[in-house]
């Protein structure tokens, strides 16, 4: 055991195995702890389960078979272990600790803070719970939550690297960039050489709109370590900020040669090339929108002055649309649209592919029902129908907008209404390489809304938002069904 405390590892696993050979048991719990340090999991989990066994009310016992079964991959026996242990020893906060990471490594997230707040209740000021209870309730999308118990982690041990790495995360999705950044370089003060933690720092330099640092430290991710995908793909953003549309491009090929699957990756890659994507990228659409749910109104109200909402319920009344008692809103998101929709007597249904999204709309209390799906295969197993059917700021993410036209016409009700924006393009479809979002040539919108068999199309030119200082110019329109 001198030895083990010295760092002399290899001998003092030596001596271990010798007091073994020579029956001395107690020598199997200090050699599993060696091995556990060392991350041989399995030869450790090998000696813990009978010890277990032996001794069910021991909970340190419990506690490192939980911790060597859980690396092993047997979430379900790591879980179990800690779970008796809890049952037989309440008061030792690592029993709640062991429990709430098997339960996490499980996906059980709601029973995985539930542990961590029981062991935060038996020790207040413990930053290793503090810390993982802030895991769990980022994992929950509570950031709002998860921000003040990051806080109490560094608070209680500011050297805790993993500490300001959350709570730059959970900045970062609430949309505190500048906060964020001061948060990534704690982490990399302390972790400097780090890959993760300095391509997070440069991450967030891009964030807090220091683009030109950011290149500079995305350049260096990219030298060091070649094979890392996102780095390529963070550097492609970045210099699209720089309006480098070459360099851009550059990046995106390596990244998606690297990880062809990331979907995020293969949108960018596809608009930094012209190689406009077949079908619906769901998963990069619902990734975009569970990662930005937080901050997207504060995003779009506060600092791009958007206001397309109103502007839309303005335009429903031009045209008398306003009146219908049955809505369908698409791609409803945070319920912006359902704000403005909202009266007594009307019935709202939303869709979104994004949950987050979705639990934003839910709070607002205007909807009858929220359905979380890609809009286009939700109305094609509809057999409702509704008098208006509304989708703001949504084809501006459908390449082919003859699908979703062919799938709307028999959600509409009978000379009822179809109205959506678009952002303004010129012949063709044009996917947009800084954006990632398509634009649409009025001319071919009304006409494809003809061939799906709608009528009395009307349009307005309107300004969507503002963006890098300038207005993207986009367009209202409205069709009925016969």
């Amino acid at each position: 055991m001198n030895l083990h405390r010295a760092s002399r590892v290899a001998e003092a696993e030596a001596g271990y195995r010798e007091c073994l050979r020579e029956g001395d048991d107690e020598a199997a719990m200090p050699l599993a702890t060696l091995l556990l340090q060392q991350a041989r999991y399995a030869e450790a989990a090998m000696l813990l389960e009978p010890l277990a066994g032996a001794s069910p009310e021991r909970a340190d016992i419990a506690v490192n078979l939980s911790v060597a079964l859980r690396h092993c991959g047997r979430l379900d026996d790591a879980f179990e272990a800690a779970r008796l242990a809890s049952v037989s020893a309440p008061a030792q906060v690592s029993v709640w600790n062991a429990l709430g990471l098997a339960a996490l490594d499980l996906g059980r997230t709601e029973e995985a803070l539930a542990a961590f707040t029981s062991g935060i209740e038996l020790a207040p000021s413990h930053p290793v719970l503090a810390l993982h209870r802030a895991h769990a309730l980022r994992r929950l999308a509570r950031n709002a939550e998860a921000l003040p118990a990051y806080e109490q982690a560094v608070r209680a041990n500011p050297r805790l690297v993993e500490g300001w790495r959350g709570l730059a995360q959970v900045q970062a999705t609430l949309g505190q960039a500048e906060a964020a950044l001061h948060c990534r370089a704690r982490a990399l003060q302390l972790a400097p050489h780090d890959h993760e933690v300095a391509f997070e720092h440069a991450v967030a330099l891009l964030q807090a709109d220091q683009t030109e640092a950011a290149v500079r430290w995305l350049g260096q991710a990219v030298h060091t370590h070649p094979d890392d995908a996102q780095a390529w793909a963070w550097l492609g953003r970045a210099r699209l900020k720089q309006r480098d549309l070459d360099g851009a491009r550059d990046a995106f090929e390596r990244a998606h040669a690297i990880d062809p699957a990331d979907a995020t990756i293969a949108h960018f890659h596809a608009a930094s090339t012209g190689r406009v994507p077949e079908g619906v990228e769901s998963e990069y659409i619902r990734r975009l929108f569970d990662d930005f749910a937080d901050r997207f109104e504060d995003t779009l109200v506060v600092r791009l002055a958007y206001d397309t909402p109103r502007r839309m319920m303005d335009f429903l009344r031009r045209h008398g649309a306003e009146t219908a008692s049955t809505v369908l809103d698409l791609g409803c998101g945070t319920g912006l649209m359902g704000q403005q929709l909202a009266r007594s007597g009307r019935s709202i249904d939303g869709v979104d592919l994004s949950p987050r999204m979705l639990d934003h709309a839910r709070a607002k209390e205007v909807y009858r029902d929220l359905h979380a799906g890609e809009v286009v295969e939700f109305m094609r197993r509809q057999s409702t129908q509704w008098q208006l059917v509304v989708a703001v700021d949504v084809l501006i993410y459908l390449r082919d907008l003859r699908p979703l036209f062919a799938a709307a016409l028999p959600c509409v009700a009978p000379a009822g209404c179809f109205a959506f924006t678009i952002e303004r393009g010129s012949d063709d479809t044009e996917l947009q390489p800084v954006t990632g979002r398509y634009r649409h040539a009025p001319a071919r919108v009304v006409a494809e809304l003809a061939e799906a068999g709608f009528v009395d199309i009307a349009r307005d030119a309107v300004v969507l938002r503002m963006e890098s200082g300038q207005p993207v110019a986009g367009e209202l329109l409205l069709a009925r069904r016969p």
